[in-house]
């Protein structure tokens, strides 16, 4: 039979073989996509595969490069967010801490300043009290001494009035007995005393009858030591000098005295100024306390709040199921498996080679190990 010519190939078979070709490569990667996110754990990898499947008939290598590429930008942009919300936790975290050491510390210094002005409050009140005491020792003393000195003024000043009064008293004696025994001869005249001088004395016997003779002395009045006068004389002296040591007393009682006064006067001034300053000065430490315990209620109310700052970040910050490094990393590998996934379908779908199956199998386990480094 003659040979007849063959007929032109067909536009429509070639497209339906172009579309053909096409759909297998997007096959097998969806299904090694999805193979290779049950391995390893990805839900990255399952999403990819589950879009890729929804739009395997719409121009598929295209859609999944792109949506490789999507997710590639999708996986940087919450690493870059990551990265800076790591940076805000290590800028807060790092705050915070230095924030706590510093109201601790000056926690601790408050405190040991205010047990210091409670020593010293407690020192300057025991101070206080220790000199209204000894204020009220010398009120005591000066009472005490002021009634003594009274009580011995009065009793100084009868004794003198009452050796004045003796003195007087013997020397009206004495006078009168010299005018006796002038009289009656028993003393010598004075030349200006102008009486005549009666006879001589008489010597008496060893008893004198007294109804025989007149009135006679038994002694001379002014000898030496026995004479009447002679002894009222001694005595006025005694008198005399008891006065005149009586007031030796009292003036030296009254010095005494006023010397003690004068002592107790300046000490008593001293202490009652003492009290006074120093009552001043523990309202002014005390004053200091109260400020201090303010600012140590609030550095202490301050200190809470950035303990539960602290707290409120462990959440945000540190505690999780992993470590921002291992996401870190993780995110890492399943960037670089996307690429080197992208990379080999860009390959497949420009090399003729794509539709020989070993070197589909090649691909495919390249594709295998790069999403098991991940």
């Amino acid at each position: 039979a003659p040979e007849n010519p063959a007929l032109p190939a067909s536009p429509v078979a070639f497209v339906q073989v172009s579309a053909s070709a096409r759909r297998l490569p997007v096959q097998r990667a969806i299904e090694l996509l999805r193979s290779e996110a049950k391995v390893a754990h990805s839900q990255a990898l399952e999403q990819l595969a589950q879009e890729l499947a929804m739009r395997k008939d719409e121009g598929p290598f295209d859609q999944v490069i792109n949506a490789i590429q999507k997710m590639i930008f999708r996986l940087k942009d919450e690493q870059t967010k990551e990265d800076d919300h790591k940076n805000w936790c290590d800028l807060e975290l790092s705050k915070t801490d230095a924030s706590l050491a510093d109201k601790q510390a000056k926690l601790e210094e408050l405190g040991v300043k205010i047990e210091g002005h409670d020593a010293t409050a407690i020192e300057l009140q025991e101070d206080i009290q220790e000199a209204d005491k000894m204020v009220a020792a010398i009120d005591a003393h000066m009472k005490e001494a002021t009634e003594i000195r009274r009580i011995g003024h009065m009793e100084n000043a009868a004794a003198i009035k009452d050796a004045q009064d003796a003195q007087v008293a013997i020397a009206n004696a004495i006078s009168v007995l010299k005018d006796f025994y002038k009289s009656s001869g028993g003393m010598v005249k004075e030349s200006y005393e102008l009486v005549q001088r009666g006879k001589e004395p008489v010597s008496l016997p060893d008893t004198p009858s007294t109804w025989d003779s007149g009135y006679t002395r038994v002694s001379d009045p002014a000898a030496q030591p026995d004479g009447i006068v002679s002894v009222l004389e001694k005595v006025s002296a005694d008198f005399a000098q008891m006065e005149s040591d009586t007031n030796a007393q009292e003036a030296s009682d009254q010095e005494a005295y006023d010397e003690d006064m004068k002592a107790n006067k300046i000490e008593k001034a001293r202490r009652i100024q003492e009290a006074e300053m120093k009552t001043q000065e523990r309202k002014r430490v005390l004053q200091k306390k109260m400020d201090m315990d303010k600012e140590h209620k609030r550095v202490s109310g301050e200190h809470e709040a950035t303990v539960q700052y602290l707290a409120d970040l462990q959440p945000a910050c540190v505690e999780g199921s992993s470590t921002y490094a291992e996401r870190r990393d993780a995110r890492a590998k399943e960037i670089e498996a996307l690429t080197q996934a992208q990379e080999l379908l860009q390959n497949a779908f420009e090399d003729k080679a794509v539709k020989s199956g070993k070197l589909l199998q090649v691909q495919q386990r390249r594709l295998r190990g790069v999403i098991a480094a991940f």
